[in-house]
């Protein structure tokens, strides 16, 4: 069964039955009943409720003096004439709205099961997605520390490796500076002992050299006194020669003036034997040769002592 539309003096009657109710009409309720009508005027033929509804409230925007009590108690009692004229249809359409509501209940049950069962397993989903993100965010967590802990056992590892190295590096700069200092030092020892070899070389070089020239000097003055003894006894023997010479002569002379005969006695001159040798043993100058011995002796006992100091 269809339902019925209200006509022009079905609204204005139930309209018209609110507002004397009371015995009087108000003068808002009679100023909104004109304005109403007008608007109804324009309408053509019937209303439905969605009709009046608009109709209602054009007029309650110009009228506003009407309280929203008294203006939801006029369309309650218009609603109450259409309720009135529809009653079996609005109780058909009521019957028709209830299962439709019933069913609209039960599809939207099913789709809150539905939305629920998918808001659920977007939950689970989300929860285990949530889930899998905590557990990938422990083990980047995880990863994270232990590629810290690595990096921080890296970090001691190359600081202890340089420490070492520091160390010893330290030990090799201070065994090549005490191998360094030990070669200095045996470097001055044996300049040292070098200089000290080459000083007493140079000394005994040159007491060799002294030795040499004292033994030169010793022979130099041997050769000499022996060359002077030489000449001694050189002379010596010429003086000895021309003495015998002499001698021979003298005796020559004597045997032949012993072969002369002289009657008479004449002076002689002193024969060469009668005159005394300069260089002879005999003469005042025989000491001569003692003291040219002596001073030669003398001599080179004073060149042994220089080479010897």
């Amino acid at each position: 069964m269809e339902e019925e539309d209200l006509t022009l003096s079905e609204i204005l009657t139930a309209l018209q039955d609110f507002m004397t109710q009371d015995g009087a009409i108000s003068t808002e309720q009679r100023t909104f009943y004109q304005a109403f009508r007008v608007h109804l005027n324009s309408h053509e033929g019937t209303f439905s409720i969605e009709d009046i509804e608009t109709y209602l409230l054009k007029t309650k925007g110009e009228i506003e003096d009407i309280s929203e009590e008294e203006f939801g108690n006029m369309g309650e009692a218009i609603l109450s004439q259409y309720n009135t004229k529809n009653k079996e249809a609005i109780n058909e359409r009521i019957r028709r709205l209830a299962e439709e509501e019933a069913a609209k209940r039960a599809l939207a049950e099913e789709e809150r099961k539905r939305l629920e069962e998918e808001r659920l397993a977007e939950e689970a989903r989300l929860a285990e997605e949530e889930r899998l993100e905590e557990e990938r965010l422990a083990e980047e967590a995880r990863l994270a520390e232990e590629a810290r802990l690595a990096e921080e056992a890296r970090l001691a590892e190359e600081q202890r490796l340089a420490e070492e190295a520091r160390l010893a590096e330290e030990t090799r700069l201070a065994e090549e500076a005490r191998l360094a200092e030990e070669a200095r030092l045996a470097e001055e020892v044996r300049l040292a002992e070098e200089t000290r070899l080459a000083e007493e070389a140079r000394q005994a070089e040159e007491a060799r050299l002294a030795e040499e020239a004292r033994l030169a000097e010793e022979a130099r003055l041997a050769e000499e006194a022996r060359l002077a003894e030489e000449a001694r006894l050189a002379d010596e023997a010429r003086i000895q020669a021309e003495l015998e010479a002499g001698a021979a002569a003298k005796q020559a002379y004597w045997d032949a003036q012993a072969e002369i005969p002289n009657p008479e006695e004449k002076d002689v001159p002193d024969l060469p034997e009668q005159q005394q040798n300069p260089l002879s043993p005999e003469s005042d100058r025989s000491p001569l040769s003692v003291k040219v011995l002596i001073g030669v002796a003398a001599v080179l006992s004073l060149l042994g002592a220089f080479f010897v100091l």
